[in-house]
């Protein structure tokens, strides 16, 4: 039986003991999943979760001697990823994936390795296995030497359009249960493909990806897969949903509701837009009644001049008016607010830090906690603002991790520093970074 081993890729070159935060690499999960429905021996190496050195991955792939390896790869671990498939010394035949493919194909075919490298642009588990078994029915879009990018988009035979009914082994995602902000058990699930959204500094902004469709997963669907997990974790207490479309209009409010009061003995977290509960005030009540323990909202900034500039949809008063009502109602709010945006000025960020204190006093008086979990902005390949940056500077910088603001335990991952785009010093930008993490 053949062997492929999947690794959920690192972030840094060398084994920390740091404890990062961490979310189960779910889409490998899915790869795997339908793999060894293709009679492939596979494994999940999760690189992040045990805390791999390069060094120690490449001596488990070759002590291991897998027919296949596949990797992840993300703007901010490009050359370590390169790095790994270039010293690979066995024989196997290796694929690279991930949101980032998209922009960086051409680059990746400069890659010098003996292997032959599949490069997989957009969702990977029908085609890998189809591949592998020799039994891809799509000829790939650039076949030069030893490399082969396929692209699977919606006119795609591989692309994913029913996600309700996919199979998902978790058996794969070894040590996946997390403990979370709350001391809690938690598992994560994805209920969505796609985003509504176009932020300009977002690889999965809709303009980005018109190729693929969006896709929502059914009530049956999700009640099955969280029946599953507790099946497997009978002592988990909360659910996590990693996607931004769970709680999108009014009658998703009234599903979430149906499905967590079907599992009164958990709580759960997800992401939400001001736009997709701005009309549904009325509702946030019955998220609270079905034991929601905490929304993430994406606010970004506080200034309209930089809204408008990263398309970021929502006024502040719709942030504030949302945010009220979720307190109010006894549920707990994570802002995340991101710094450094291409000629961003001190006033902005005044702005946006005025904007994350307004929702902190707003809970000091409410039921529910707010924090925050702040960024510097970081410029990704193929979004609207690094070409503006490539346009008018012709240079990104290369990645390193801002050591100023890694104070705060488990953010190390979320502090690379792509350079400092704005028109405001290194220092004054990460003073408004460490001051607006200091208020959650």
């Amino acid at each position: 039986m053949k062997k492929f081993i999947l690794l959920n890729s690192p972030i840094f070159w060398d084994a920390t003991t740091e404890k990062e935060q961490y979310l189960s690499p779910l889409g490998l999960g899915y790869i795997a999943t339908y793999l060894e429905k293709a009679a492939v021996k596979v494994e999940i190496l999760d690189c992040v979760k045990k805390q791999l050195s390069v060094d120690e991955i490449l001596q488990y792939i070759h002590s291991n001697k897998p027919d296949y390896v596949g990797i992840n790869v993300f703007t901010q671990n490009c050359d370590i990823v390169r790095y790994i498939i270039e010293h690979i010394e066995i024989n196997c035949e290796c694929f690279v994936g991930g949101q980032v493919v998209k922009c960086i194909y051409q680059e990746l075919l400069s890659w010098n390795s003996k292997n032959t490298i599949n490069i997989v642009i957009g969702e990977g588990e029908y085609i890998i296995p189809a591949i592998v078994t020799k039994k891809c029915k799509e000829v790939p879009i650039i076949n030069i030497n030893n490399k082969r990018v396929y692209n699977v988009d919606k006119y795609s035979m591989y692309f994913p359009n029913d996600i309700s009914n996919q199979s998902l082994d978790r058996k794969f995602l070894s040590d996946e249960i997390i403990i979370n902000h709350y001391g809690e058990r938690e598992g994560a699930i994805i209920t969505s493909r796609g985003c509504a959204f176009d932020c300009a500094f977002c690889g999965g902004a809709r303009s980005l990806n018109k190729d693929v469709t969006i896709r929502t997963r059914n009530e049956e669907s999700v009640i099955r897969e969280i029946s599953e997990i507790l099946a497997i974790y009978p002592d988990i207490q909360s659910i996590r949903i990693l996607d931004d479309l769970f709680l999108r209009n009014r009658s998703s409010v009234d599903m979430a509701y149906r499905i967590f009061s079907t599992f009164p003995q958990v709580k759960w977290r997800g992401m939400v837009h001001a736009l997709s509960l701005v009309n549904s005030l009325d509702k946030i009540g019955k998220l609270r009644d079905c034991n929601c323990r905490e929304l993430f909202m994406g606010i970004e900034s506080g200034s309209n001049k930089i809204r408008e500039k990263i398309n970021k949809l929502g006024t502040i008063d719709e942030i504030l008016t949302v945010a009220t009502e979720i307190l109010r109602n006894g549920i707990d709010l994570k802002g995340y607010f991101i710094y450094g945006f291409p000629q961003e000025t001190e006033d902005d960020y005044k702005r946006t830090f005025n904007l994350a204190q307004k929702l902190k006093e707003i809970a000091d008086m409410s039921e529910g906690n707010f924090r925050t979990s702040v960024f510097q902005f970081r410029p990704y390949q193929g979004t609207k603002l690094y070409s503006e940056i490539i346009e008018s500077t012709g240079i990104i910088h290369e990645c390193k991790v801002n050591q100023e603001i890694s104070r705060f335990e488990g953010r190390t991952q979320f502090n690379f520093d792509f350079g400092n785009y704005s028109l405001t010093s290194d220092k004054v930008l990460n003073e408004y970074i460490i001051r607006t993490q200091e208020i959650g």
